[in-house]
């Protein structure tokens, strides 16, 4: 970890340095670039991402395009096999020595170490308006604490605030940690509570704009919504709900999906209509954007089942069925899928679509106005309103599902079951694809109402994952724990 952080404020550096010709000298005045808030600003415009394909598998959305029978039946199985058969035993013995390293973590740590830390570090010194200073603080901030939650996401336990203050977590890197000194790997209550306290502290500054300069810098709702995730997270719905309200105070666009449908012809001259997610980082309901493309995952029957009939997500995304539709018999819908399932059992072992979507510009690794929704609909859930809840769930649905099929749940849904059941698809449709689904369904295996055990069938064999299951936790990078003798694995190995 020592290591690691002197390296983050090196890539920090270089990034300035690189970025334009005149950051190779100093000004006339003698003082570098990084004195001023106007150079530190540019640290803050950094391309954000986070790799989460392997969170897919876990949480049962999909498989990675391989030929799946040889990943399952082969003796010494890789870190995605592992993932890919939910085996507790490999994951205890064999897994922590396969996780060399991990782009998620290092992507996560490299947004804490090169942009907010070094904000953090250097604003207090640099020239400029204090409201200015400010700004960069809200922002650096929230960076910090957003990341650190994501980490704590898939590397911790679901934080349970009877165990919080001794269970392990992750570390928390400040501004003023001396980089000589390898970090320390704090507790579930230590770590939320400094996120809890960085969000805070930048609301409290009071001076981020309502719509930023773009969907990769922080606006009012983003640090408000980050919060409502994190209280969610951690039990307190009450908080929670009220920071999702703030959030939606400042942004409550959905936008509506029928309105991006566009129409094309497939690569087997069928016409069709294909969702096309866009235009890039103008989507009105982001409030912290990526820009990602999906493709490379077979998607698994659990993962269409729960979609509602209807749903653009399902119907019309760019998968390969879509654009191999009508390429063996455009005359037989049902002898031309059958033709095209057999080329996937062919080329994966198995008759699953694939997402292939290279037009759109998919939110990863963000969060948007309908993640509010999703939270004020279980926290009225959970109230007992349900009449309530289904009016939140109806204002993204509405959106996303075609017209001709949709239909209001509020005032036809009356129990908390069924309330439950179309919560969870609504949750699907907006988090698959992402690294939403993983951390929504972990957080649910600590609710006696939510949490499900999961089961896939593969070539006649039936994998389970339950709520109790250590495979919801991953192991620290190998890189990591070898340079920092501090880090210890949140679940038990052998």
């Amino acid at each position: 970890m020592k290591l690691k952080n002197i390296a983050f404020f090196a890539i920090a550096c270089s990034a300035i340095l690189s970025s334009c010709e005149s950051f190779t000298d100093v000004d006339q005045k003698g003082m570098n670039l990084l004195s001023k808030t106007s150079d530190l600003e540019l640290l803050l415009n950094a391309n954000y991402y986070g790799d989460w394909k392997d969170l897919t598998i876990i949480c049962g959305d999909a498989l990675p395009m391989d030929y799946i029978p040889t990943s399952i039946e082969e003796p010494n199985k890789s870190f995605t096999q592992i993932l890919l058969a939910w085996d507790e035993n490999e994951h205890a013995t064999r897994l922590p020595a396969l996780a060399t390293d991990d782009e998620f973590y290092t992507d996560c740590f490299s947004y804490i170490g090169t942009v907010a830390n070094p904000v953090l570090m250097r604003v207090d010194e640099a020239i400029g308006p204090e409201d200015h200073k400010n700004k960069l603080r809200a922002e650096a901030l929230t960076i910090r604490a957003y990341y650190e939650w994501l980490v704590a996401q898939k590397y911790a336990a679901a934080y349970d605030p009877a165990t919080a203050e001794t269970e392990r977590c992750i570390p928390y890197l400040f501004e003023t940690h001396d980089i000589q000194i390898p970090s320390e790997q704090l507790t579930q209550k230590q770590v939320y509570t400094n996120i809890l306290a960085d969000l805070d502290r930048a609301i409290g500054l009071d001076c981020l704009p309502v719509a930023a300069l773009n969907r990769e810098r922080v606006c009012k709702s983003f640090v408000y919504a980050v919060k409502a995730h994190v209280l969610m997270s951690m039990g307190d719905q009450t908080e929670a709900e009220k920071a999702a309200r703030k959030a939606l105070e400042f942004g409550s666009t959905v936008t509506d999906y029928k309105n991006l449908i566009v129409s094309k012809v497939n690569r087997g001259g069928t016409p069709i209509e294909v969702l096309v997610l866009g235009p890039k980082f103008q989507m009105e309901e982001d409030y912290f954007t990526n820009n990602t493309q999906c493709n490379g995952m077979l998607i698994t029957p659990y993962n269409d089942s729960m979609f509602e009939p209807g749903h653009y997500r399902k119907d019309n995304l760019s998968t390969g069925y879509l654009s191999s539709k009508g390429s063996y018999d455009p005359d037989d819908p049902e002898k031309d899928l059958e033709a095209i399932k057999n080329d996937y059992i062919r080329y994966y072992g198995v008759p699953y679509n694939s997402v292939s979507d290279l037009d759109s510009q998919h939110n990863t690794c963000g969060i948007k106005t309908s993640h509010m929704y999703m939270i004020l609909a279980e926290c009225a859930i959970d109230r007992g309103a349900i009449d309530e809840a289904m009016g939140y769930l109806d204002k993204v649905r509405v959106c996303r599902i075609n017209p001709d099929v949709y239909q209001p749940l509020e005032g036809r849904v009356t129990t908390k079951e069924e309330a439950i059941k179309y919560l969870k698809k609504s949750c699907h449709g907006e988090y698959v694809y992402t690294m939403w689904n993983f951390f929504t369904r972990k957080r649910w295996t600590r609710k006696a109402d939510y949490k499900e055990t999961l089961t896939r069938e593969l070539l006649g064999k039936t994998y389970t994952i339950t709520p109790e299951s250590p495979l919801w936790i991953f192991p620290f990078p190998r890189n990591v724990m070898e340079m920092n003798p501090n880090i210890q694995h949140n679940y038990p190995t052998r």
